[in-house]
């Protein structure tokens, strides 16, 4: 009898071993192909991730080139167009740093119309090299505006050299700031923020609790100082533009009046010679000389100066905003000299004296004129603000009160804090108010506002 084998033959054992190993082999290769696809895919995500944010990285030195623009300026961003509202180009396509190209649109606030605005739109579209990957950043900011100031000085000292000092009775309803060490006697009242350049207060009685001042929204040591403009240039070139009115004279005594009808105009005074005048369309008004100023103001005007500008009588607006905050008056005076208070028999008649206006003094301060000798003469009313390069004393006091000069009564017109007068100058800080990216598609050159 024959055995039967009950085994696989040795033929069909090595091809049932070489299909099993073909199989493994196409599973690893799969495997391979799948982790290589993987990897491929990672690695394209990761380079476009890469560009993505180098394109925004682009669009970011855009705006900080933008907003370097306007630091610069020292005067207000205005618009272009029929209503100088429109969005204008800053860029175009420009190369920035062989990354790509940047364009820049400012638009600024529309409910500025025609003035100088605190509030700017900065759109930038960036374009990185040879991708077509681009971003799209729109940053609103605010132009910080010397009128926003309540009180502002460079120094704390008089022309003279001595100190002058904040005292009992001193009340400031808007912001203030000095480059220099403040000197408080008593118990002066500050109601909105405070800074200093320096890193201590000088105290006439060493401190509380004689000298206990009140700062309600705190008081900022070692602040950042900011610089003044170094002239009224661009004022002048305000006042040399089509709209713009240039005055020559030593002096030139401008009065706001009404007519009878209560519409607003100049009586200019140059040599002995009147004339009526318009105010100018772009509210800029200039005098090579020396300016005298009173009267009644309706509308919105900045007068600049290279010399002393002196006010001769109450200067008011028609629309007094403390009776109706709706007012839209509002006066700016830049010295590139001293603004004083004149000493002539309509402001020695011991009567208040009002003034309503942003003033500025370059160099060197807002002072009486003769603030030391006579009787009182009253209170000093100013409604809006002071800037000074050096602070100008405006009367004398003793421990009963004012000896000579004016007694102080000022107060911050809130009206400054966003709508400057026509061409007044900037700080050149500037804030960013909100930062948003948006779709790439968008029309940067719209108004947005």
């Amino acid at each position: 009898m024959k055995l039967m084998n009950h085994g696989f033959k040795t033929g069909d054992q090595q091809g049932s071993a070489l299909i099993i190993v073909i199989l493994v082999m196409l599973a690893l290769t799969g495997i391979v192909m799948g982790v290589s696809s993987i990897s491929v895919n990672e690695t394209q995500l990761a380079t476009n991730e890469m560009l993505d944010k180098q394109a925004f990285y682009l669009a970011e030195a855009g705006v900080e080139k933008s907003l370097r623009y306007l630091s610069e300026m020292t005067v207000p961003f205005l618009g272009s167009g029929a209503n100088r509202d429109q969005p204008v180009i800053l860029y175009d396509t420009l190369h920035l740093y062989n990354k790509g190209t940047v364009t820049a649109y400012l638009d600024p606030l529309d409910s500025n119309t025609g003035n100088p605005t605190r509030f700017v739109n900065v759109n930038v579209r960036a374009t990185l090299n040879g991708t077509g990957i681009t971003k799209v950043l729109q940053v609103k900011v605010g132009q910080q505006n010397f009128s926003r100031y309540a009180y502002f000085s460079d120094l704390e000292k008089s022309p003279s050299g001595s100190t002058i000092w904040f005292y009992s009775g001193d009340e400031f309803h808007g912001p203030v700031h000095t480059n220099d060490q403040m000197h408080i006697y008593g118990m002066p009242v500050f109601f909105e923020e405070v800074s200093s350049g320096a890193s201590s207060v000088d105290y006439y009685h060493g401190g509380p609790p004689q000298d206990n001042p009140t700062f309600h929204e705190g008081l900022t040591l070692n602040a950042s100082l900011i610089d003044l403009p170094l002239n009224t240039d661009m004022l002048l070139n305000a006042a040399n533009q089509p709209g713009g009115l240039k005055l020559n004279g030593n002096p030139v005594y401008i009065k706001f009046r009404l007519d009878a009808a209560d519409n607003p105009y100049l009586e200019v005074t140059i040599g002995g010679v009147t004339s009526n005048m318009s105010y100018p369309a772009n509210g800029v008004i200039y005098v090579q000389g020396k300016a005298q100023v009173e009267g009644t103001v309706r509308g919105q005007v900045t007068v600049g100066c290279n010399g002393d500008i002196e006010i001769t009588d109450n200067l008011v607006y028609y629309t007094d905003p403390r009776v109706d905050p709706a007012s839209t008056d509002l006066l700016g005076i830049v010295s590139e000299s001293n603004v004083e208070m004149k000493d002539n028999t309509q402001n020695r008649d011991s009567a208040d004296e009002t003034v309503m206006a942003a003033i500025m003094a370059l160099n060197t301060s807002w002072t009486v004129e003769n603030y030391a000798s006579g009787s009182p003469r009253g209170k000093l009313v100013v409604l809006g603000g002071i800037i000074q390069k050096q602070r100008g004393p405006v009367g004398t006091f003793n421990s009963y009160g004012i000896a000579t000069g004016y007694d102080k009564d000022y107060n911050f017109d809130e009206r400054l804090l966003d709508s400057p007068p026509p061409a007044f100058p900037t700080t050149g800080q500037v804030e960013k108010i909100a930062w948003n990216e948006i779709d790439p598609s968008t029309d940067i050159s719209l108004n947005v506002w």
